[in-house]
Parts: structure tokens; sequence; C-alpha cells
């Protein structure tokens, strides 16, 4: 007989910097940071990043971890501490005009994966009775819970043994280490994925190329933008 699918609750514990500059470079000079080319590709890209920390709301306390950009760390933090005050970002926008037709958020769940990453459902509730699904990426269908005050389940699928501590991913620990990977450990990792025939990866290393590539183009821009304003 087939296992059903276990549901466990989870909240938000922790938020913090992906990487500690002075435990990175506290020792080094300016021109030995400069001079060291791995350090430096970590800065750039770690220091940009942010780490999440979901927790098992019951025992044994399991827990997530997740790899968050800036922004994303800044509205998340808005909609745990005070979510009144996200009334400007689409989620709350989007939880207000469902109140407003009389539709109610109900929970949020984190049932399977969808080419390695998780799909979050959203259930709606509506003045009949019906119930309707709404499909997000996890990260949006959290921060829509927290502010609509719902709970946020996880598959219990997802988690690790208790005693490790952490869960596999958030979105995935592949999608997460290449995250947190320099560009030429990517193209490394291209390498071998293409090696030993993995396309599926191999196409989420590609992805992750291609988001490093626009981030440098927008930067670019950003940069030529304030060059003409000057």
């Amino acid at each position: 007989m087939e296992k059903k699918d276990e549901f466990v609750e989870m909240r938000v514990r922790t938020i913090d910097e992906a990487m500690k500059v002075d435990e990175l470079i506290g020792h080094l000079t300016f021109n030995q940071v400069m001079d060291d080319e791995e350090k430096m590709d970590i800065m750039m890209l770690d220091g940009q990043n942010f780490k999440l920390l979901l927790e098992e709301v019951n025992e044994p306390h399991r827990m997530m971890l997740g790899i968050i950009n800036p922004d994303e760390a800044d509205l998340l933090y808005a909609a745990v501490n005070d979510p009144e005050g996200t009334d400007a970002t689409l989620p709350y926008q989007t939880v207000h005009i469902l109140k407003e037709l009389g539709v109610t958020v109900e929970k949020v769940v984190v049932k399977d994966k969808v080419k390695l990453l998780h799909r979050a459902i959203v259930t709606l509730r509506k003045e009949d009775g019906s119930v309707m699904e709404m499909q997000l990426t996890l990260f949006d269908a959290l921060v829509v819970s927290l502010i609509a005050g719902v709970p946020f389940y996880v598959n219990a699928k997802f988690l690790e043994d208790p005693r490790s501590g952490f869960t596999k991913s958030v979105p995935n620990t592949k999608a997460l280490l290449l995250r947190l990977m320099p560009l030429k450990g990517l193209e490394r990792e291209m390498e071998d994925a293409i090696r030993r025939e993995d396309y599926e990866y191999a196409e989420l290393i590609k992805q992750e190329m291609a988001t490093r590539n626009k981030e440098e183009e927008e930067d670019y821009e950003d940069f030529e933008d304030l060059e003409k304003k000057l």
C-alpha cells in the first residue's frame, strides 16, 4: 500500500546574510583580497545573498534552508514583522483584492517538485464555499501565507532525518549550490554534467548562467544611466 504524504507546518526562523565578509577576508590586506580571484568571486556572488531558514512548528523542529536575494529578504522580513507595511507589494495587493472579492486564503501547501523546483499551492475558498487553488513559487507562497496569516505546510518527504537539522533543498540542493558557485565553477559543472549526460542538471546550470548574465547586463545599464545623470 502506497504511503500517504504527510504535511508539516513550517515558520520562518531566521533571515541572515549568506556570508560573513569579515570571516572570509578579515585576515587579508586590501591588495591580497584584490589578488585572490576566488575570494573576489565568492564576495561578488555570496555578498548579495541571504539565508532563509524555515523551522517545523512542532517537534522535532526539522528545518529547511534556502537562498534568497536582498529584495526578497527585505520583503520577507517585512511580512514577518509588519505585514501591513507590505501594502505596496504585489503579494499584499493580491491578498487584499481576493478579500474584496469575497475569497479567503485558507492555507499554503508545498506538495511536490516540478522540474526540480518545489510547487506551492495556495488554497482559496469562495463565498459560496467552493475551493480554488493558485500555484505560486515557494517564496511568493510563503510571503502570501504571512500576509494572509494562514498556515504554511511542507511535504514531510522534503525534510531530512531530524538529527541532521536541514532539508536537502529550497528550492533544491543543486539549485542552491549553483547559486553560491562562482562562474568558473558553473562552467566546470556544465562540462561535468554533459560528460555524465545529466541533461536535466545541465539545463539547471544553463538557467543559472543566463540569470547571472542578465543581472550583469542590468547592472551595466544601471551604471550607464547613472553616468548620464552625472
